[in-house]
């Protein structure tokens, strides 16, 4: 029995062929896939390659598949479900069982171990999203860059910029983001932002990178660096007790996973989390992920045990380890 786990997100999609003892013997990557921010015709050549690429890898074992589950962004929205159940049936082996969900959910069981908690996703954007014993989903947060998805980097670099011209203009306070943000974009003054940040490419790629800056300034104890984390980490929390809210816990603690990019710096956080946590219901415990998120998805697929899904996470990461080496 062979499983094949996909992870899909508004970057890059990978998706493994592995055992159902963790063993990999199959992987691929390509563009991203979400639906909802590309093309049908895109989407169903994006998925296609990515299928085509593991069979050509190993047509044996994927015509042994008998277990599917593919977490992309996008697509429990509109109509995409249905569309992409239909596609992937049509291209997996007859009998492979196959479920579908947000890519959060690779994110939250790559650090439960396929167990119920909650995800605190942040990269380019934000989301939270809960999973309760009965398998419930539910989510908050995350409905786009225009008027949510706090805490994602963009937000993190909007308020950057906005500590940066505060400063120049003297409404704030002095700080070591005004050089660090200079440094970065190798410009001379900080009027000359604007021309970048209104510039050729999409604002949120160009600002969401300053999130690095912040978080750095902030371990150097900047001020208004250490001011913008702690009002994110704010944030985080407040979108995951509404997450909490929504679902049934049987558990009085529950585990809460932080994943994306933002996270790199995931022992800040932690810290400040548990922190405002004490002063609050002091019931969650924050934590990083055991494994990359097509991890998850493979765990989402099997639908082990606690202890069976650690003994196949080890071997599914060593695994992961020697075939991207090799």
């Amino acid at each position: 029995m062979y499983v094949l786990a996909i992870d899909g997100g508004g970057t890059k999609t990978i998706a493994t062929i592995s055992t159902c003892r963790g063993q990999i013997l199959a992987l691929a990557e390509t563009g991203k896939s979400n639906p909802t921010s590309m093309s049908m015709e895109q989407f169903t050549e994006t998925i296609t390659e990515l299928i085509n690429d593991l069979k050509r890898q190993g047509l044996h074992e994927f015509q042994h598949i008998t277990k599917c589950h593919a977490g992309l962004s996008g697509v429990t929205e509109n109509n995409n479900e249905k569309i992409t159940r239909e596609l992937l049936s049509s291209l997996l082996p007859k009998d492979c069982q196959l479920s579908l969900s947000n890519d959060g959910v690779n994110a939250l069981y790559a650090g439960t171990l396929g167990q119920p908690g909650i995800v605190q996703i942040s990269g380019t954007g934000a989301i939270t999203l809960s999973i309760d014993s009965s398998g419930k989903i539910e989510r908050t947060a995350g409905w786009g860059y225009i008027f949510d998805d706090e805490g994602s980097g963009y937000d993190i670099g909007i308020r950057t910029l906005k500590a940066v011209f505060k400063a120049f203009d003297k409404r704030g306070p002095e700080t070591l983001l005004t050089a660090a943000v200079l440094e970065y974009f190798q410009l001379q003054s900080v009027p000359q932002i604007i021309e970048v940040v209104y510039g050729e490419g999409h604002p949120r790629d160009t600002i969401s990178p300053l999130s690095k800056i912040a978080i750095e300034c902030a371990k150097r104890g900047d001020g208004e660096a250490k001011t913008i984390i702690d009002q994110v980490c704010h944030v985080f929390y407040q979108s995951i007790d509404a997450c909490y809210k929504k679902n049934s816990f049987a558990n009085k603690r529950v585990k809460v996973v932080l994943a994306g990019g933002v996270f790199n710096e995931l022992r800040l956080f932690i810290e400040k989390l548990v922190a405002i946590d004490k002063k609050n219901s002091n019931q969650y415990d924050f934590m990083g992920a055991y494994s990359l998120p097509v991890g998850g998805a493979a765990l989402a697929a099997l639908k082990l045990s606690n202890n069976e899904a650690k003994i196949f996470i080890d071997q599914y990461n060593a695994s992961m380890k020697k075939f991207l080496t090799n």
